[in-house]
Formats: structure tokens, sequence, C-alpha cells
């Protein structure tokens, strides 16, 4: 019987950790059902509470789900994306052998709100377009991305293009706009009613707020965005070296 420590540590956070190694060595396995509470409990000897719990927070970090009628699953591994890359969805999920796939909720053009003047370097009421975009992989829903762009740098856009899977593909091929870098800004948030109903989650629900500026040549701004992601599905990863020290 694996042994839980009596040292101050409440036993959720415990189980939470023993649970988390099953999955991450694969003892439990991608969409395999685990086993139940009261199983869970006879093999720990503790009380319902403390598993429920430790179940509770890894069905909130989307490594299980509980499904009506077949008990709790093992969900596949979030979509990772590194941020030594210009951000690229399409990339992100085909990786993971997906089908991306856009949504697009609204297209428009618009007077450029402030901080997109800010970040874009426009002036005030310049014109620019305004899409707001669901992006899904084999079709489930993950994130919500609301695009800015100046309006002159591709004034014969249209609501159709946008609707493809690669915005930077399409700048690129059709417009001439070579994007190069991009700056990224993180932020813990909650999912709103509408981004909720939208993915499908629970109102409250963690998200990762994602703002991005990304640059053509000259440090020029060309593309401003701000994305909700799914806590549950999503998430980054940086790759560091460390210096190399000369002996």
């Amino acid at each position: 019987m694996p042994s839980l420590k009596q040292n101050g540590i409440p036993l959720y956070v415990q189980l939470e950790e023993i649970f988390s190694e099953r999955i991450a060595i694969g003892e439990w396995a991608v969409n395999e059902t685990i086993p139940n509470e009261m199983a869970l409990c006879q093999e720990f000897g503790v009380s319902r509470g403390p598993v429920r719990q430790a179940l509770d927070q890894l069905v909130r970090r989307g490594l299980l789900n509980r499904k009506q009628g077949k008990g709790t699953v093992v969900l596949p591994r979030k979509a990772e994306n590194p941020l030594s890359d210009v951000y690229s969805f399409t990339r992100l999920i085909e990786r993971r052998n997906k089908r991306p796939s856009i949504r697009l909720l609204a297209f428009d053009v618009v007077p450029a709100e402030k901080y997109a003047v800010t970040y874009l370097n426009l002036q005030p009421g310049a014109k620019i377009f305004k899409m707001r975009r669901l992006r899904l992989a084999d079709d489930e829903p993950l994130i919500i991305e609301t695009v800015y762009l100046p309006y002159e740098i591709c004034p014969a856009l249209t609501a159709k293009e946008v609707a493809g899977p690669s915005l930077y593909t399409l700048l690129r091929e059709q417009y001439g706009v070579n994007l190069v870098h991009s700056k990224h800004y993180f932020e813990p948030t909650v999912a709103n009613e509408f981004e909720a109903g939208v993915l499908g989650i629970e109102k409250k629900a963690p998200m990762l707020l994602q703002e991005t500026i990304t640059y053509t040549f000259g440090d020029s701004p060309v593309v401003f965005s701000k994305a909700v992601m799914r806590g549950d599905r999503v998430r980054y990863y940086v790759e560091l070296t460390a210096p190399i020290v000369s002996p």
C-alpha cells in the first residue's frame, strides 16, 4: 500500500501528487478509466474526502475528466507550444497530429481602440480590422482570439480569408507582410459568461490570457492579438540553456 506521510502536508495534496505521477508515467493511461473513489480510499487507507479533493484538483488542471456512466477518465496531454517560436496555433495543433480549424465569430472594420492605437503605433481613429475567431483542435474549442490589424496593410482582406487556418501565412503569401518576431504577455484569468458558452466550459473556469504584438522588418508592429485559452487544455513551456563558463 502506498504510504502517506503525517508531515503537515494535507492528505489531498499528497494524493494529488501520487495521482499526477501515475498519469505522467502512463500507469493511468490516456482515455483509461481510473479506479473509483472507494477503491482509492481502500488502497490508501483514507476517507473519501481527501481522495475526492485530489481528483477534483486534477479535473480542474485538465488531467482527468468525469464522464457520466463511465467514471473518471485520463485526458490526453495539453497542447504545448514553445515560447521560442513566433506563435502559430496551426503548427501547435498539427504537431500533435490533430486537425486545426477556425470558426469566425466576428469580422469588422472599426476605429482603433486605445490599446490597439498604442500597441500598433496608429493615429487615434485609424481604421483597423477587428476579428474574433474560435480556434479548435479536432472540433474541440480551445481558444478565443481577438485580432487587430491595421486596415491600410491589407484593405482588401475578407472574412472568408481570415476564416482560414493561418493568418500569418495569409499575410505573407497574399499581402507580402513577413512577420519576423513577436512579444508575448501572459496572465491568469477566468472565463466570463460569453467565453464559457463558446468554449463549453464553466463560468469562472481557469484561463490563460495571452496578448501578442507581432512585428515585421524594421521593428514595425503589424498584428496585436488577445487570446483566452482553456487552462485545462493548453499550456506553454520555455527551454533555457545555461551559459557556457570557460574553464
